[in-house]
């Protein structure tokens, strides 16, 4: 190939990385659940995009590119034991730094899973989302079947068609 050539595929792929840096926010918001900490992963996929953008074959898979970048750097991130500071107020306005860490021995895929089935839980509608939540939360499914005034039969079949949902989404993705 001709370095004009390369050169137009390297512009084009940087043109696609900045459209995406918005959307990509959004996804690594929903990552951290901090603004700082996300503008940090969108700056550091953007970097490490830029930099093996003549590694990606086919533009147009940029997106699905980058998204994949932005998840590896996220777990990276947390695999790291990295720690982020959490910055509340306290009953005095003074502003107060925490220091939020990994709990002992928990790995961070199963975090990011976790993080990830709720999400996929709250799509669910609602009669399958909520006995689900609720057996996720250790109650049994006639405790749930009292809370919901639905019998227990509905209960477990809810319970089983939400699970199966989920488990169809993730086989699709």
């Amino acid at each position: 190939m001709e370095p004009s050539g390369n050169k137009s595929q390297e512009e084009v792929v940087s043109a696609n990385i900045l459209k995406l840096r918005e959307q990509l926010f959004y996804y690594a918001l929903q990552l951290t659940e901090d603004h700082n900490d996300a503008q940090d992963l969108v700056q550091e996929t953007s970097y490490k995009a830029l930099k093996y953008k003549g590694k990606l074959q086919h533009n147009k898979h940029t997106r699905a590119w980058m998204y994949t970048i932005l998840r590896n750097t996220y777990i990276n991130y947390l695999r790291s034991g990295h720690s982020r500071h959490i910055i509340s107020e306290n009953d005095e306005s003074n502003l107060q730094i925490f220091t939020a860490q990994l709990p002992e021995g928990e790995h961070p895929d199963r975090i990011y899973f976790r993080k990830e089935l709720r999400e996929m839980i709250e799509l669910l509608p609602t009669n399958y989302s909520r006995p689900l939540q609720l057996f996720l939360s250790g109650y049994s499914y006639k405790e749930i079947s009292s809370m919901m005034n639905i019998p227990i039969g509905t209960v477990k079949s809810r319970i089983h068609l939400g699970k199966k949902r989920i488990r169809n989404a993730y086989a699709a993705a």
